[in-house]
């Protein structure tokens, strides 16, 4: 049951890693200006979830907390993109697909049969072939960075996991693990001054399809973060995330 929810979550975050790309290159370099655009579309839809979504749960501190996390790497992700090509990028989550699966053997107590071992080995093994083979070489730096990058999402999805084990609701673990990170989103950029002006800027001059695209990013991101969260749910954490993440 979790795979087709996986392999949609999995679509969804493809087309984030590439309008997000695409944003940063023709509009915005900063992120903390980007993530307060998107905020514009998170915040509300949160908001409005509050009246058909039951979110009570005793997990709420540890979800924000993590969610918070989260916010530190999505501005990493933006300075990495301003950087590195997207698809190189994308080996971040498969690095983070290795490190889950490990926290799934120890914490959670999940285990692999051979077929499963075997699979995880060639997708994680053709993700980086495919991303590094043709004229991309894989730096010393560039492995630090793609390593830091995803252990800023590891706290989020161990959490994630950990709650749906103890029986929360898919609704509750959706909504804490996001609105502490988009709150932040909406006021990162309005708290220091030359960030707020560079802010105001951008809204008064930016045209339609950076609006459109920056909407579109964040309907694919609650697509994806919905249907990650109903595999996370269903499936063992280390599988999951080997799918999701490459």
């Amino acid at each position: 049951m979790w795979l087709p929810m996986i392999l949609v979550s999995a679509f969804c975050w493809s087309w984030v890693n590439v309008l997000d790309s695409a944003i940063v290159r023709q509009h915005e370099k900063h992120p903390l200006v980007l993530l307060w655009f998107q905020s514009l579309f998170t915040v509300p839809t949160l908001f409005i979830l509050l009246f058909f979504v039951d979110v009570h749960t005793t997990w709420w501190p540890l979800l924000v907390l993590g969610g918070l996390v989260t916010y530190l790497g999505d501005i990493f992700f933006f300075l990495i993109l301003d950087r590195v090509d997207a698809s190189i990028s994308n080996a971040a989550w498969s690095i983070l697909a290795i490190f889950l699966s490990i926290i799934g053997f120890i914490f959670f107590h999940e285990s692999w049969s051979l077929q499963q071992f075997l699979g995880a080995v060639l997708i994680l093994g053709a993700v980086f072939f495919l991303t590094f083979w043709h004229s991309h070489i894989l730096s010393f730096k560039t492995l630090l960075l793609l390593i830091a990058f995803s252990l800023f999402y590891l706290p989020t999805h161990v959490l994630r996991k950990a709650a749906l084990l103890d029986s929360q609701q898919i609704g509750a673990v959706f909504f804490w693990l996001l609105i502490g990170r988009e709150l932040l989103s909406f006021a990162g950029a309005l708290i220091v001054p030359s960030l707020r002006k560079r802010t105001f800027q951008l809204f008064r001059r930016a045209p339609p399809h950076f609006f459109i695209g920056s909407g579109l990013v964040i309907v694919a991101f609650f697509f994806g973060e919905y249907f990650g969260t109903l595999a996370y749910n269903y499936g063992p954490v280390s599988l999951v995330s080997i799918v999701a993440n490459s």
